[in-house]
């Protein structure tokens, strides 16, 4: 009786969690939801679909597990896919920086889908049906490959992210000028990149040192476990899922806010952004002719 007590409100903790992200996406969303229509147009809009109750059967859980396998394999891809198209955008001239992303990126795609794979073959789900009154599919442990799944995107990202950063320290340390649109993309992609890292570190530590609940809090579109129980439902909102969802719809919206011809500030948009290191002045001594506009210009310029 006191394992389903403890299940019970672990299940309970994840679908409060999960209510929690999806009030904070339909939150931003409300907030964005002018820009969407303005930017993005009414055949566009962003749809939701709010998960039910999962059924118990066997059949069901472990058609559920695989696909939240393979899901998250894709998902990494794509959104890594994307970082990689800015990464080319910003090192459109340095073939040295885009062979090396693409390493990387490649290398790191091939290896998850590898991960996959051997998550599929190698690997079965046993269901455990002494809780089978209740419904939901449950993990109760982890597979072998989790440690993968996490450690291949934190490096991918990682050189990804380095490459960014070295761009805009070269703009910044040769003061020179740089298009709006590539500014742009340098500063949405840090902040992604550090809530990104943020979230798949935490996973990483979450799955290798916590208990296999707390993979549902915090990453439950890519909880491939294999062990489970049907206890209670798991929504498909995470605190990971929805951070993503928040940063993707506002990292659209910004570009087409740039690129929009109706917006008063279209011209100034599209002009240059200049990242220059602060000027270095050699002023007079006390006593010379020049001593006194020195300190005037000293004065404007504070």
């Amino acid at each position: 009786m006191e394992g389903i007590e403890i299940l019970a409100e672990q299940g309970t903790a994840v679908n409060l969690v999960a209510a929690a992200c999806l009030t904070c996406l339909l939150y931003d969303h409300v907030l964005t939801l002018d820009q969407e229509i303005k930017r993005i147009g009414r055949d566009t809009l962003i749809q939701l679909h709010i998960g039910g109750t999962v059924s118990n059967s066997r059949r069901i859980c472990v058609f559920y597990l695989r696909w939240l396998a393979l899901s998250g394999m894709i998902s990494t891809c794509i959104v890594q896919g994307i970082l990689m198209l800015r990464v080319w955008a910003i090192h459109k001239q340095n073939k040295v920086a885009l062979a090396f992303g693409s390493f990387f990126y490649f290398g790191g795609s091939i290896t998850l889908i590898g991960l996959v794979i051997q998550d599929y073959v190698g690997e079965g789900v046993v269901i455990n049906r002494a809780l089978g009154s209740l419904p939901g599919c449950y993990p109760t442990t982890v597979p072998a490959i989790i440690a993968g799944t996490w450690i291949a995107p934190l490096i991918v990202e990682s050189v990804l992210f380095f490459l960014v950063i070295s761009r805009a320290f070269t703009w910044w340390r040769n003061g020179s000028s740089a298009p709006r649109i590539l500014s742009l993309l340098t500063r949405d992609s840090t902040l992604y990149f550090a809530i990104a890292f943020a979230f798949l570190l935490a996973s990483y530590l979450v799955f290798q040192l916590g208990p296999p609940f707390l993979s549902s809090l915090l990453v439950t579109y890519v909880n491939q476990l294999h062990d489970i129980q049907p206890v209670s439902c798991i929504l498909s909102y995470s605190p990971s899922a929805v951070a993503g969802c928040i940063l993707g719809s506002h990292m659209l919206l910004n570009l087409r806010e740039l690129s929009d011809p109706d917006d008063e500030q279209f011209e100034s948009n599209r002009s240059n952004v200049v990242f220059a290191l602060p000027s270095r002045r050699i002023w007079p001594m006390p006593g010379s002719d020049d001593h006194a506009t020195a300190r005037s210009e000293a004065r404007y310029f504070s």
